[in-house]
């Protein structure tokens, strides 16, 4: 693909699609046995999380809003929204930077970056985080190393996850993507 030479009068481009917007993703990722291993509704999350990055230009990312009238949207069932968010929290693809929570104004929508992407543009935002690599990283010492072994882990992630309450989850964090906690989180879930 690099080494093909354009005919005359004609150029390849191998850069994104003008007026469009377009997010990037390395073959590495793409190849990765945390990647393979999601499932499809946590794969139509993905898909959802990359639609609200890109459809705030690339400068949101730290804070997409992704609510469950949205992923059903993309086609993910209701019941099946938080254990396709957990697998992609588990492989280190999406990490939650905000709690969502109802208040007595109403409900503070939860919000997610995409760590392989820098986050906002904001005061606070930052460098990607790749939380992924270190996700592959601990398999592989695990000699967890093939897709078959990849989807055995996640399935026990999920249901670790599946059986805490959402306010008990702890994710590391790096310094600049902490999670915002409201003075209500955890009430009326």
């Amino acid at each position: 693909m690099g080494n093909k030479k354009p005919r005359p009068g004609k150029t390849l481009s191998h850069g994104p699609p003008d007026n469009q917007p377009w997010f990037w993703m390395t073959k590495a990722m793409l190849g990765s046995i945390t990647y393979r291993a999601l499932g499809i509704n946590a794969r139509r999350v993905l898909d959802a999380a990359l639609y609200e990055h890109m459809s705030h230009g690339g400068a949101e990312n730290g804070n997409l809003g992704l609510t469950y009238d949205q992923l059903a949207a993309w086609g993910v069932n209701r019941t099946d929204v938080r254990k396709a968010l957990a697998e992609v929290f588990s492989t280190g693809f999406l990490r939650r930077t905000r709690e969502g929570a109802f208040t007595l104004g109403g409900r503070i929508q939860a919000r997610y970056a995409l760590t392989w992407l820098p986050t906002g543009v904001w005061p606070g935002g930052g460098p990607a985080t790749h939380d992924w690599i270190e996700v592959l990283d601990r398999l592989g010492k695990a000699g967890i190393g093939s897709v078959a072994q990849a989807k055995l882990w996640l399935r026990a992630e999920v249901e670790t996850f599946s059986r805490s309450k959402p306010a008990s989850q702890k994710q590391k964090l790096a310094p600049h993507l902490k999670i915002v906690r409201t003075s209500n989180e955890g009430r009326n879930r």
